[in-house]
């Protein structure tokens, strides 16, 4: 019986250190090649934050500094954005493309913010969904809002247009912000002068996002697109 159970322990430990190295390996060479923009001022209004492999994205209008995405790391995301001359307390909106690790991990750091995301993104922080089988989290943020497809939000003074972009996660986001800024998460790539869909291993549903991300407007009618992993992109 003692030899069954020994066999059974060493076959799932194998198993555990597979999947574990499988999702490992996708992980790094997702990751690899991803470029995000060093902390910076991109103008006098918007600022770029890095924090490991993600960049989020500040302006600052009439009534506060909207923040765009949350990095990973509350150390590190203080100190990056100190580096710009932006105290946390200064923060009064926080606009999520989403909800994963790397978008909210520095979101304990604004206690003054408002927090907004999609409603459809609720089933990821309450346990519902998940990204992965077996993997689930529980957001720890405290109170947020909820907002639907094709709203017009003011936040901060600004205006900014919701674009549904759902397939990296159920409420992914993309944000036209003030007209001529195109933030959008993981929500896709540029390549090429193109739009195209992002790492098909991070996503959710990839041929969902695919259809998703054809409504958005066209790379020349922007001045810049803000991604969370390719960084600034000045068109």
């Amino acid at each position: 019986m003692q030899k069954r159970i020994l066999i059974f322990l060493v076959i799932l430990i194998g198993l555990i250190i597979i999947v574990a190295g499988y999702f490992g390996l996708r992980i790094y060479l997702g990751t690899r090649n991803m470029t995000p923009t060093e902390t910076c001022r991109v103008n006098d209004t918007v600022f770029c934050i890095k924090d490991g492999f993600v960049n989020a994205y500040v302006f600052k209008v009439k009534t506060g500094f909207l923040l765009v995405d949350a990095g990973m790391d509350e150390g590190k995301f203080k100190t990056e954005i100190r580096k710009l001359g932006i105290e946390p307390k200064q923060i009064t909106d926080i606009l999520l493309t989403h909800a994963d690790n790397d978008h909210t991990g520095a979101i304990g750091l604004f206690p003054n913010a408002k927090i907004y995301m999609h409603k459809d993104e609720k089933q990821m922080i309450n346990g519902e969904n998940g990204k992965f089988p077996l993997v689930r989290f529980k957001w720890k943020y405290g109170p947020y809002n909820l907002f639907g497809s094709n709203d017009t939000l003011t936040l901060a003074g600004i205006k900014i247009k919701v674009y549904h972009t759902p397939g990296h996660t159920p409420g992914s986001c993309c944000f036209l912000i003030g007209g001529d800024y195109l933030a959008t998460g993981d929500n896709l790539f540029y390549k090429n002068g193109k739009i195209e869909h992002f790492e098909d291993f991070f996503n959710m549903d990839t041929e969902k996002q695919s259809a998703s991300i054809t409504a958005l407007p066209g790379p020349a009618t922007l001045k810049y697109l803000l991604t969370a992993h390719q960084g600034v992109i000045r068109i």
